[in-house]
C-alpha cells in the first residue's frame, strides 16, 4: 500500500505546499498523480493526455514527473509546455476531447501548487478525485509504454484561434494587470489583436515569485496599481488575470473593480439580446440582481453549485450559454466549447464595450445595485458544518424563502442572506444584500446570533 497526504485532494483539485520543510506535492508525488490519473484515463477508453504549467519555480519539475507517470501508464502525453490553464483545456477539446493535467497552483501564494484535471471540457471533481488517491494507496495502476510529444506552438495555435473568434467596432483603450502570473504571456497579444491600445502592462513577465501582488484579482488590495494606471491613462478599462488565467477581474474606466457577478450580469444581457430565452447559469453565492437582471432581460435564470468544476458540469448538462461565480470563472458556450476561459471572457467583454456607445462605468451603473456586506468566512471546524447549517435551516425557516442546493440561502422580504461550507478551507462563507445597508446588516446579524449556539464558530471578525 502506498501512502500519499490524504489532505492535498480537495474538492476540485490536488494541492498543497510545494516547497520547504513542510512539501507535501512533490515530484514522487506528482508522478503518483500522473500513474493514477493515467490508469483512471486507459479505463475510460482514453489514450492520450495534454500536459502543461504555469510559471512557479516547482512547476516544471513537478510537470516532468508527471509526465513520466502518465507515460508509465501507458499513455501518448502532448506536453504543450509553460501556458495557462485555459490554453490546456483548449487543446485538449481541439485534439478530441481528450485527457488534460495542469500543474498550477493558480491565485495561490509562491509555496504552494497543484494539479487540475479533466477529460475535454469536463473537471475531474468530488468522487472522482477520491479515486485518484484510491487508486495510488491502493498500487492499482495500469502499466504500460507511453510515448510523448511537444507542442512548441501550443501557444500561437490558441492565440491565433481567440484572435479570429472576436470583432470589434472601435478601438479601446486596456490596461493589463497580469500580476507576475501566465496571463502575461497571452493576454496582451490578444487584446493587441483584437484591435485594442494596450496602454500598459502592469507586471506582465512571468516571476513565480509574485513579488509585485498575489495573482487574485477578485481581492481590491491586488488590483490597486491597476486601478491607477486606468485612471492616469485615461483607459476605457482594466482587465487582471489570475495566476493561470482562467478567471479574469475587471477595472472600470474610474478606477472601480466590477464584482464578478456584475460582469456576469453585462454578459448575460448581452448574450440575451442575440439568444432570446437563453439559460444562463450562476452561483448560489450570486446578487439576486444577476438573477432578476437575466429574467428581466428574457432569460432562465438558473441558480447552482458554488464552485467552478460544479458550474461547468451544470452547464453541459443544461445546455447553457453562459455561466459563472463570484470567485470570477466565467463560462462562456456561445460559439466556444464552455470552459472557463479569462482571455476569451475579458475578449467578450471587450467587444461588449467597443459595441456601446457608453464606458464601462455607465454600464455597470444601468444594473440595479443592492448594498451588499463583506463575503464573511468564519473558521468552523469541519464538524459542526453540517449542523450549524441545518440550526441556520430550521431556526430562519419562517423569514422567508429557503433555496437548500447549497447551504443555505433565504430570500427575505427586502433582500437575501446565505451561508455556505467552503469546499477547500475549514470555514463558513456567508454574503448578505438588501436594499439598504440597515436591513443587509440585520439579516446578517440574525445568522450570527443562530451561528453563536456553537462557541467553537469563530464570529471574532464580523462586527455585530
Amino acid at each position: 500500500m502506498t501512502m500519499i497526504p490524504a489532505e492535498i485532494f480537495r474538492k476540485y483539485d490536488i494541492r498543497g505546499d510545494a516547497d520547504g520543510d513542510q512539501a507535501v506535492i512533490t515530484p514522487e508525488v506528482a508522478r503518483l498523480v500522473g500513474r493514477a490519473f493515467g490508469t483512471y484515463l486507459r479505463r475510460a477508453d482514453q489514450t492520450a493526455v495534454v500536459v502543461g504549467h504555469d510559471n512557479r519555480l516547482t512547476s516544471e519539475a513537478l510537470a516532468a514527473a508527471a509526465i513520466d507517470g502518465l507515460q508509465a501508464s501507458g499513455l501518448n502525453v502532448i506536453d504543450i509546455g509553460l501556458a495557462a490553464t485555459p490554453v490546456l483545456y483548449w487543446h485538449a477539446v481541439q485534439r478530441g476531447h481528450i485527457g488534460g493535467l495542469m500543474i498550477t497552483g493558480s491565485h495561490l501564494t509562491p509555496d504552494k501548487n497543484g494539479f487540475k484535471l479533466g477529460i475535454g471540457v469536463r473537471s475531474l471533481y468530488g468522487d472522482q478525485i477520491t479515486a485518484l488517491r484510491t487508486l495510488i494507496e491502493a498500487d492499482d495502476f495500469i502499466g504500460g509504454d507511453g510515448s510523448g510529444v511537444t507542442v512548441p506552438d501550443a501557444r500561437q495555435q490558441y492565440l491565433d484561434d481567440l484572435a479570429g473568434r472576436i470583432t470589434m467596432q472601435r478601438q479601446l483603450k486596456v490596461v493589463i494587470d497580469a500580476g507576475n502570473g501566465i496571463g502575461g504571456l497571452f493576454g496582451p497579444q490578444l487584446v493587441s489583436a483584437w484591435g485594442h491600445d494596450v496602454v500598459a502592462c502592469l507586471f506582465c513577465e512571468p516571476d513565480g515569485r509574485y513579488p509585485n501582488h498575489q495573482p487574485d484579482p477578485q481581492k481590491a488590495k491586488n488590483v490597486r496599481d491597476l486601478s491607477a494606471a486606468v485612471v492616469g491613462h485615461r483607459a476605457d478599462v482594466g482587465l487582471a488575470f489570475d495566476g493561470d488565467a482562467d478567471r479574469v477581474g475587471v477595472v472600470d474606466d474610474q478606477g472601480n473593480l466590477i464584482a464578478p457577478d456584475r460582469v456576469l450580469t453585462l454578459l448575460a444581457r448581452d448574450l440575451l439580446a442575440r439568444h432570446p430565452g437563453a439559460k444562463v447559469i450562476a452561483d448560489v453565492s450570486s446578487s439576486q440582481v444577476v438573477f432578476d437582471t437575466i429574467a428581466a432581460a428574457g432569460g432562465e435564470a438558473i441558480m447552482w453549485l458554488t464552485g467552478h468544476s460544479f458550474v461547468k458540469a451544470k452547464l453541459i448538462e443544461t445546455g447553457a450559454l453562459l455561466a459563472g461565480e463570484m470567485s470570477g470563472h466565467i463560462f462562456l458556450a456561445e460559439d466556444y466549447p464552455g470552459f472557463d476561459d479569462g482571455f476569451f471572457a475579458a475578449g467578450r467583454l471587450l467587444q461588449l464595450i467597443a459595441n456601446s456607445d457608453q464606458p464601462l462605468s455607465a454600464l455597470d451603473a444601468s444594473i440595479p445595485r443592492l448594498h451588499s456586506t463583506p463575503v464573511y468566512r468564519p473558521h468552523c471546524p469541519p464538524h459542526l458544518m453540517h449542523p450549524a447549517l441545518e440550526r441556520i435551516q430550521t431556526a430562519l425557516a419562517a423569514e422567508g424563502e429557503i433555496t437548500a442546493i447549497d447551504g443555505v440561502r433565504i430570500k427575505f422580504a427586502n433582500g437575501w442572506g446565505g451561508i455556505r461550507a467552503s469546499n477547500t478551507e475549514p470555514v463558513l462563507s456567508m454574503r448578505f444584500e438588501a436594499a439598504t445597508e440597515a436591513d443587509a446588516l440585520a439579516y446578517r446579524d440574525q445568522f450570527v446570533a443562530v451561528l453563536r449556539a456553537f462557541p467553537e464558530i469563530d464570529l471574532s471578525d464580523i462586527d455585530c
